[in-house]
């Protein structure tokens, strides 16, 4: 299962590759890499107890993006949805 994980995060592209912008609007970028890549997990997934860390892991990732989100709100930051989408 390792080697599909890997496959699956080299198919999107790491945050380190998106271009400098405010600190939370990029780690939000990141947590949502992070949710595509354990929803790919989660569909591919047969193991009961490997299902069972994708669930907690995309409970651990939403309370994360709720919280920049909480955040970036409260400094006032915000973004068009469609600029930097790569």
């Amino acid at each position: 299962m390792e080697t599909v994980l890997k496959m699956i995060q080299q198919t999107v592209k790491p945050a380190e590759e998106v271009k400098q912008d405010s600190g939370i609007l990029q780690e939000l970028r990141e947590v949502s890499r992070l949710m595509a890549c354990n929803e790919r997990w989660f569909q591919m997934e047969c193991n009961e107890d490997l299902i069972d860390a994708c669930v907690h892991q995309r409970i651990e990732l939403m309370a994360r993006y709720r919280h920049l989100l909480q955040e970036a709100k409260r400094q006032g930051i915000s973004a068009s949805p469609f600029s930097s989408l790569v």
